[in-house]
């Protein structure tokens, strides 16, 4: 130990002889405190990443953003200072240990869309991070020749981490993988008729959930090992659509064969007893055809029409309804991690194998260190070594955890279990495979719905310190009477309205609403509030009454069913609301037209209610008691106030809908304007949103889109 210590300081000197005392001080505190920066970023940014899928919290979005965005400039900044005259031994490993941490954060790739199509210099970004650590460790390893060995495990570790890196970039480019499955969606339709399915079964139900493409072959005598394609699966196509086609071998798994499978794993009387299992292959095959939107590939209509009967299958059995959003769930959760993660890459069980070698090499060496640091009393390197040590042991286990435990690592145990026969009589294997695939660490989503109240709301005013054109460039900017109010749970009414909704017969298009006023018998009364000009107006006009209804008709005074009907109406009617205001983008109509029309909304409401000083009651004292001229009659709010009017008022003798069908009425009517809203061609507002705890309609947007479900597209908008 005394000729290692003296061997050290010798080094130390050596290379400190053309620096001042000072001089070399103010460059290792610098170096210090940057290094311990660092280690909090990639602490961050290691846990955050995975949970930015089932977070709401802007907050949180805005620090992990900001982590995100500074790690590499104080990697660089760090990674120079170093690069001068080295007078300590914690600099070498420090240094790999920082171009590691650029590459190691498998819980954050990207952080939006447009990072993602970067695809190209993630690739060449990659490779220069090799490089750089290679011409690194080459350097230390001349000055420092004990620590070369311990730099090039660490650098074995990177090539891991960069490969899978490159493979994920491959991932981004998915139109000519998809184009595979989009072809054989539909011949599978065209050579199948109606007749050979059956959901309960799956028979008929031939849809892809994983296909082995190639295999190593090692040839025993051959010197080297060689890479040999197994008989290949899919066939070119022929003359004149040219079409592939998929042969359907042992190595080809499909949600049929998972279904038939004899295993006792995912038997309803052994491992699945509640289909979860089966259904998370379900969501993970269903998961490529929502891909598919995102390819630019669309498919037959009976394909639509097949998939149709399964969900409605679905849900008219028992409690279906939480099964169907369950599917759901977890197939945007798989999209989540495709675009933002790269658990995509990591299917392979050795992946998990060699990352659990990996890890005690890489928490080792950090302890070492920080034991000849105290040894040295070194008190500073000591603490700053501690916290680098504690960040990569924290990212090491949260990745590994989250990785063996993930919804890609569950699919290919289960793939792997219906191909092989041993492994289905096989009880110890059993029992591990339940066990992996029923932790759950991370939520597929929020499970919440965000909510704004107009008349609550309009007379906010965003703080100017924060909210101008200084910070225009770096924050997203607020207007008047963008204020949230506290979000609520996605209540079991809310998707058990949705799903009756979703169980009829869908003959024609989307309307706004028009539908359900016809099923109450309402149609000619209130038609006129479903045809205005724009979906906004729908929905504003329609959010106004349901609030004026809301404190005419209190809940208190309603029986269960109205109070279920109380509870949609009121939480669908609010969310809509919010994404009026704050994700115009998922809505039918241009954004800007959208912001604008709400604005002047805002302008009507503050003219006629006045400021925030009074009270919700008199606000609503002074809408049923104000008179309005011809031309204010048609603002938004008026328009509210005189549909609510009609809703908890007689007219011409008789109420339009009286206190026990007011709630039905509004519920009904929010439920199809969920439906209408949902049907979008921008794939990526929906893709932006599943950063920030996902958003409701994502999920109807997703269902529809199975189903064919559209709107009119030669209506107005």
């Amino acid at each position: 130990m005394a000729g290692l210590s003296g061997w050290i300081q010798e080094k130390t000197n050596s290379h400190c002889n053309g620096m001042t005392d000072k001089a070399a001080t103010s460059q290792l505190r610098k170096i210090e405190v940057l290094v311990a920066i660092t280690a909090a970023i990639l602490a961050i940014l290691g846990v955050s990443g995975s949970f930015r899928r089932c977070c709401g919290n802007r907050a949180f979005a805005v620090v992990a953003f900001a982590a995100y965005t500074l790690m590499p400039v104080v990697i660089a900044y760090t990674l120079g200072l170093i690069q001068a005259p080295t007078c300590y031994i914690p600099f070498p490993i420090w240094a790999t240990y920082l171009v590691v941490a650029l590459e190691n954060v498998d819980s954050y790739t990207a952080h939006r869309m447009e990072d993602i199509e970067r695809w190209k210099s993630f690739k060449v970004d990659s490779a220069l991070k090799f490089i750089l650590t290679s011409g690194m460790i080459i350097f230390y390893a001349v000055v420092w020749n004990p620590i070369a060995c311990i730099l090039f495990v660490i650098l074995f570790t990177k090539v891991d981490e960069i490969a899978r890196s490159l493979m994920l970039a491959s991932n981004y480019v998915m139109q000519k993988n998809y184009s595979f499955i989009a072809d054989y969606m539909s011949t599978e339709h065209q050579r199948r008729d109606s007749s050979d399915e059956d959901p309960a079964t799956m028979r008929g139900y031939r849809y892809l959930v994983r296909v082995a493409d190639e295999v190593r072959v090692h040839p025993l005598f051959s010197i080297a090992a060689k890479w040999r394609q197994k008989v290949a699966l899919w066939h070119d196509g022929d003359a004149p659509h040219y079409r592939h086609s998929l042969e359907v071998t042992d190595q080809v798994i499909t949600v049929e064969k998972v279904w038939n499978c004899k295993g006792r794993l995912l038997s309803a009387s052994g491992g699945d007893r509640d289909g979860r299992l089966k259904d998370l292959c379900l969501s993970f095959s269903l998961f490529k055809f929502i891909c598919l939107r995102f390819t630019g590939y669309s498919l037959p209509q009976e394909a639509h029409n097949k998939l149709r009967r399964l969900i409605q299958h679905m849900l008219f059995e028992e409690n279906g309804y939480e099964r169907v959003f369950r599917v759901i769930e977890v197939e945007l959760a798989f999209l989540f991690d495709l675009f933002y993660t790269k658990y995509p890459v990591n299917l392979h069980q050795r992946r998990s194998v060699y990352r659990l070698l990996m890890l005690p090499i890489r928490v080792t060496i950090p302890v070492i260190l920080l034991y000849f640091a105290i040894y040295k009393k070194w008190v500073r390197e000591a603490v700053v070594t501690a916290l680098l040590m504690m960040s990569i042991l924290v990212v090491e286990l949260t990745q590994f955890s989250i990785m063996i435990f993930s919804e890609w690592a569950k699919v290919t145990y289960i793939y792997n279990y219906v191909r092989n026969e041993r492994w289905q009589r096989n009880g110890c294997a059993e029992k591990l495979i339940k066990i992996l695939c029923r932790v759950q660490l991370v939520k597929p989503w929020g499970r919440k719905l965000r909510q704004y109240s107009l008349l609550k709301s309009y007379s906010y005013s965003p703080p100017k310190w924060i909210y101008n054109r200084l910070t225009a460039t770096y924050l997203d900017q607020k207007g008047d009477g963008q204020k949230e109010i506290a979000p609520t749970n996605l209540s079991k009414q809310v998707k058990k309205a949705i799903a009756q909704s979703l169980r009829k017969d869908f003959t024609g298009y989307l309307e706004k609403g028009q539908a359900s006023l016809r099923c109450n018998d309402l149609f000619h009364e209130l038609s006129w509030a479903c045809d205005l000009e724009t979906t906004t107006h729908v929905i504003l006009v329609w959010h106004v009454a349901t609030t004026f209804c809301e404190h005419e008709v209190p809940c208190a005074q309603l029986s269960q069913e109205q109070r279920d009907n109380f509870d949609t109406a009121t939480k669908l009617s609010q969310y809509l609301a919010y994404l009026v205001v704050f994700a115009p983008r998922l809505l039918p109509g241009h954004p800007c037209r959208t912001e604008y029309i709400f604005g002047r909304a805002v302008s009507e409401a503050k003219e006629k209610l006045g400021g925030s000083s009074i009270s919700m009651e008199e606000r609503i004292e002074k809408l049923k008691n104000g008179k309005d001229n011809e031309q204010c009659q048609e603002t938004i709010v008026a328009r509210g106030v005189r549909l609510g009017m009609q809703l908890v008022r007689p007219v011409a003798g008789r109420p339009v809908a009286g206190e026990g069908r007011i709630w039905k009425v509004l519920a009904d009517f929010w439920v199809d304007m969920m439906l209408y809203v949902a049907p979008s061609n921008d794939t990526a507002a929906h893709a932006m949103y599943l950063t920030i705890g996902g958003e409701f309609v994502t999920h109807i947007w997703v269902l529809v889109s199975h189903m064919g479900i559209m709107r009119d597209p030669h209506g107005r908008e």
